[in-house]
C-alpha cells in the first residue's frame, strides 16, 4: 500500500468511526503497527487528526474544517452554475438570468442571451429590483425575518408597470406564497410584456444567497408556458446548490 493510500484509509476510517485506538486502525486496515503510527503522526502534525488524551482514541481534527471553509470561501458561484445557465438557455431558446445577493441588493451576476431576435435588454452587473422581480422575489422569499425587514427597509417599492407590488403587506403576502410554491413569478411587473419564472439557490450555510430565472416575451410565451419549465428550473438550482455545499435544499 503506498503511503498516500495509507493516509487516505487512515482517514476514510476515521470518518466512518468517528474515533478509533491505534490497535483498530492497523488492525481493521492490515497495516503494521509502526506504519499505522507514522501516519498518524503525519496526520496530527497538519492537525488533520488529533488523540484524545484521556481514552487513547483518534479523531478527525480542526485541520479539515480549515480545509472545508478556504473550499467554501473560494466556491465561484458562476463557475458552478454557468453550465446549468447554458442548459436551460438550450431547452427554452429564452434568456436565463444568474442573480447573486449581494450587501442587501440582489444584483445579475451571470446571463444566456435568448436565441430568439427580439430579446429583452439587462446587462451584468445590474441591480434586480427585489419587489417586482422573479430573481429578487426568489431570494427574498428564503430571507431569514431581520434580513427581510431591513432590505426592504431601504426599499422603496417603486411602481414600474401596473402589475407592480408597491405595498410591503401585498409583498410579504407574495414571498409566503413563494416559499410555499419553491419558485417566484414575475407578471409583466417590472417591464411590460415581460415575464419570468425564477428558483432559489442557497449555499454550504443553507441560505438562499442566489437565483436563476428564465425570462421571455408576451408575444411569445404566456405564464402557463413558463410553467411547463419550472420543474427543471427548481432541479437545477437544487443541484447548483448541492454544488455549493447545500445539504438541507430539498
Amino acid at each position: 500500500m503506498k503511503a498516500f493510500e495509507k493516509l487516505f484509509s487512515i482517514i476514510n476510517y476515521l470518518e466512518e468511526n468517528k474515533e478509533a485506538r491505534l490497535q483498530e486502525i492497523y488492525t481493521y486496515l492490515g497495516i503494521t503497527k509502526s506504519t499505522a503510527h507514522r501516519m498518524l503522526s503525519i496526520l496530527s502534525n497538519h492537525h488533520l487528526v488529533i488523540k484524545n488524551a484521556e481514552t487513547k482514541k483518534y479523531s478527525l481534527g480542526i485541520g479539515f474544517v480549515q480545509i472545508a471553509i478556504s473550499v467554501l470561501e473560494n466556491l465561484d458561484i458562476r463557475k458552478i452554475a454557468g453550465t446549468y445557465l447554458s442548459e436551460i438557455n438550450e431547452e427554452t431558446c429564452e434568456t436565463v438570468h444568474l442573480a447573486q445577493l449581494i450587501d442587501d441588493q440582489v444584483v445579475y451576476i451571470d446571463k444566456r442571451e435568448s436565441t430568439h431576435m427580439i430579446r429583452m435588454y439587462s446587462h451584468i452587473g445590474k441591480n434586480a429590483p427585489i419587489h417586482c422581480t422573479g430573481v429578487g422575489k426568489a431570494i427574498m422569499a428564503f430571507q431569514e425575518k431581520q434580513i427581510l425587514e431591513r432590505i426592504l427597509a431601504k426599499s422603496e417599492l417603486e411602481r414600474y408597470t401596473d402589475n407592480t407590488i408597491t405595498t410591503e403587506k401585498m409583498l410579504l403576502q407574495e414571498l409566503r406564497e413563494i416559499r410555499k410554491n419553491g419558485y417566484a413569478l414575475d407578471r409583466e411587473e417590472h417591464e411590460e410584456h415581460i415575464i419570468c419564472i425564477a428558483a432559489p439557490i442557497c449555499d454550504h450555510n443553507g441560505l438562499v444567497v442566489a437565483s436563476l430565472s428564465v425570462t421571455t416575451m408576451l408575444h411569445r410565451k404566456k405564464l402557463e408556458d413558463l410553467l411547463m419549465y419550472k420543474d427543471t428550473l427548481i432541479s437545477k438550482c437544487r443541484e447548483i446548490s448541492k454544488k455549493m455545499g447545500c445539504s438541507n435544499h430539498e
